[in-house]
């Protein structure tokens, strides 16, 4: 039954992941609070949903650049990137606070600027990217996994109960 499940897992992480890696880059707009039908490109990734979470961790050190998908006006002098678009859509569909990742002094900014902390972050420093990845490889690990096999596995249990 182990084996089922894991094997249920790897195959629903590599389709998430082709999803991801064929829509990610191609996200024009994210539309306000999640609205099917803007964005086919959102939809289908936002519907890969928890497969496609540890491709979306993996690009947040694509530095490719890439239009802002968001419909909130521009931050200075930042250009959006991929990874921005990675964290937008990791907080979208898991609803991982990335902001209570960062040091405090982004997290006091958040207080002023909102959102626009998280790429004053990204976009500060050389290596930040890399320990926002890091943190978010963490939680994937130590938090979400786990709550997802147990969710899998409760619903296993379910099925064999019905």
């Amino acid at each position: 039954m182990l084996a089922v499940g894991v094997l249920v897992t790897l195959v629903a992480t590599a389709n998430g992941k082709d999803v991801c890696d064929a829509h990610l880059s191609r996200i024009k707009m994210i539309p306000f609070e999640g609205n099917a039908g803007v964005d086919a490109h959102y939809d289908a990734l936002k519907a890969a949903g928890k497969s496609a979470v540890r491709c979306l961790i993996e690009n947040v050190t694509n530095t490719r650049p890439k239009p802002d998908p968001r419909s909130i006006p521009r931050w200075g002098t930042v250009v959006t990137t991929v990874s921005d678009t990675a964290v937008f859509m990791l907080e979208e569909i898991t609803g991982v606070e990335v902001i209570k990742m960062l040091p405090r002094r982004y997290q006091r900014l958040y207080k002023e600027i909102g959102v626009y902390a998280e790429e004053e972050y990204l976009h500060d420093g050389h290596n930040h990217r890399r320990i926002l990845q890091r943190k978010l490889r963490r939680w994937y690990s130590t938090t979400y996994l786990p709550s997802l096999r147990k969710a899998q596995h409760n619903n296993g249990l379910q099925r064999t109960q019905r």
